[in-house]
């Protein structure tokens, strides 16, 4: 009767230990990869490139119900190694503040909300389900970091054509295709 009580303490306190020290793996670049959720954004845009035929010609005919299931996380470690081609551990500390604050969020959410509308309704992206209702502080902020010299690196042609953003996103296309073609 003693064992079962012991394995129910015991086992949440090893799934908080493993939490704990998964955390404690994650860098700053991995992190705000997911502030920012480039890593969604980026395989999102590859699976809407192979749902509408856009890329058939080139990669072959694709498993569309095997696109649609094909997990941002497995590319998450490309997105951060393309953030520490490209910006020096203090501009990613920055930004990381930035995109983890209130304005930050807001404004991941706002790209979001415009991505899934531009796309329709067979957007790969998830809802954002929060209402978007910007504080007027949060649009100062949001401003300011996207006037500063970060912010144009950040969501300009720096990051999105280095080499290694080109080089993560024919890794993204070729590994769709490589488990999802026919």
């Amino acid at each position: 009767m003693k064992t079962p009580v012991k394995y129910s303490i015991a086992l949440p306190l090893v799934c908080l230990a493993c939490i704990a020290l998964h955390a404690a793996d994650t860098t700053p670049a991995q992190s705000l990869v997911r502030a920012m959720r480039s890593d969604e954004i980026a395989v999102s845009s590859a699976k809407r490139a192979f749902l509408s035929g856009a890329v058939e010609e080139r990669f072959g005919k694709t498993n569309a119900s095997c696109v649609k299931k094909m997990p941002y996380t497995e590319f998450s470690a490309g997105s951060a190694r393309v953030l520490e081609s490209v910006l020096s551990s203090q501009e990613i500390g920055s930004a990381l503040a930035f995109f983890q604050s209130p304005a930050g969020t807001k404004y991941v959410e706002g790209l979001i909300r415009r991505l899934r509308a531009s796309q329709g309704e067979d957007s790969t992206l998830p809802k954002v389900d929060s209402k978007e209702e910007i504080a007027p502080d949060q649009v100062a902020a949001i401003g300011e970091f996207s006037r500063s010299n970060l912010g144009h690196k950040i969501m300009g042609r720096d990051m999105t054509e280095s080499p290694a953003a080109l080089a993560y996103g024919r890794d993204i296309m070729s590994a769709i295709a490589a488990k999802c073609g026919k």
